[in-house]
């Protein structure tokens, strides 16, 4: 068997041993590298996703805003649609609200509350009762004066706006609204400014309209009270029908606490009540049936002309030339018209709620009977027929065939007539 055998110089020993330490030092580096490398990039990861994860919530944060800013301006929106919707509507309310108030104040012109007026200064003055002044409250029209002009639109007069003229559009409110802009909060707020001014102006119109019923009721049931204090001695079931089927009568109530509503309610049973009124009151005996006689004998016991003693009067004498007109006292259907015993020739008119009156010793017979006629109608002419001393007209008023004094009802007609009734 051959054996090889190698002989290692010193110098092969050192070239090995430098080439081991060559190699694991480059190994040494190699791997040093690479730890150094994957730290190098895991601490860069860690920075990139942490620089991620803020930028990210930033983003988030961001798009929250914007969120919140799209709602707020969404309900911005829709309040201020919600309000148009309402102003609207209230608006629509007006405008009926206006139309009923004018139809109001014309049906009030139609039974005499005049809320203009072609006469600033009155005929004459009207008489004052001095109880009555002394109690008279702010509102009292008993102690006034000046000039007036004359007023040829009542409804503008009162305050009540036509609320046609101040017509509400809500796309002028509403033009140009985007959620997403942020101009739109100067807009949504001059667009509030503008809802909130439509919406007082209207109130206030509301408030005028409900001021003008107001007018119209007071005016009314007042003029209602006067004619009835002149009228209810005279008929005093008219007096107890009207209080008793309309609730009206007494000191005015305020009206401050009631609904609209019911303030017209009020206003309407208040003209209808006052029609019925003034057409009972304008069919009482009340005009005068000679227009420029003296009165030459009252109504009561006096000394009979002709049997020269105490005797009842049952009318009023009123002295007057031969032929001067006879005029009936209120409307109503003759039920004689002739000669009747010392009545000489006489006219007898039956007039509403049982009431006749007799005019005696006329000259001449105008009408026949079964006619009708109206207040101030011509029916005859003064003389001196039958049971007279001289020319003159003999005036009766009558109930159910029992005289009354016929001064009460020309007095009462007088007050009347102060009301233009």
């Amino acid at each position: 068997m051959r054996t090889t055998t190698y002989v290692l110089r010193p110098a092969h020993l050192l070239a090995g041993a430098l080439t081991c330490i060559a190699a694991t030092l480059t190994i040494s580096g190699i791997i040093g590298y690479h730890v150094m490398r994957n730290g190098t990039d895991t601490e860069v990861n860690a920075g990139r996703a942490e620089v991620a994860l803020q930028y990210q919530d930033r983003i988030d944060r961001l798009r929250a805003e914007i969120e919140r800013l799209n709602s707020r301006q969404l309900v911005d929106r829709e309040s201020v649609e919600i309000q148009v919707m309402d102003v609207l509507r209230r608006q629509h309310d007006l405008n009926q609200r206006h139309t009923i108030v004018a139809d109001l104040v014309a049906r009030a012109e139609s039974v005499g509350i005049y809320l203009n007026t072609g006469q600033p200064v009155p005929a004459q003055k009207p008489a004052i009762d001095a109880g009555r002044l002394a109690s008279a409250g702010h509102d009292d029209r008993t102690a006034m004066g000046g000039e007036s002009d004359i007023i040829s639109e009542p409804v503008k007069a009162l305050g009540l706006r036509d609320a046609s003229s101040k017509t509400f559009d809500p796309l002028s409110v509403l033009q140009g609204t985007d959620p997403a802009a942020d101009t739109n909060v100067k807009k949504n707020a001059e667009k509030q400014a503008a809802l909130d001014a439509v919406k007082a102006d209207i109130s206030e119109m509301g408030t005028e309209s409900t001021a003008a019923v107001d007018a119209i009721t007071v005016a009314t049931e007042s003029r209602i009270e006067d004619i009835l204090s002149i009228a209810g001695p005279l008929l005093p079931n008219l007096n107890k029908a009207v209080k008793t089927t309309s609730g009206l009568g007494g000191p005015f109530e305020p009206l401050n606490h009631t609904s609209f509503a019911s303030r017209l309610n009020r206003a309407n049973t208040a003209l209808k009540v006052l029609k019925r009124v003034k057409f009972a009151a304008l069919r009482l005996p009340v005009k005068r049936p000679v227009r420029n006689g003296s009165l030459s004998s009252g109504y009561g016991p006096r000394m009979d002309p002709f049997l020269n003693r105490l005797a009842m009067h049952s009318g009023l004498d009123f002295k007057a030339p031969y032929g001067a007109r006879v005029f009936a006292s209120a409307p109503g259907t003759v039920i004689h018209a002739g000669w009747k015993g010392g009545y000489g020739k006489m006219i007898e008119i039956r007039h509403a709620n049982g009431f006749v009156t007799r005019y005696a010793h006329l000259s001449k017979i105008r009408i026949s009977e079964g006619g009708h006629v109206l207040a101030g109608d011509v029916i005859g002419n003064i003389g001196s027929t039958g049971r007279s001393t001289g020319p003159h007209l003999h005036y009766e008023v009558r109930r159910h065939d029992k005289p009354s004094n016929p001064a009460s009802f020309l007095r009462a007609g007088e007050k009347l007539t102060q009301l233009s009734l």
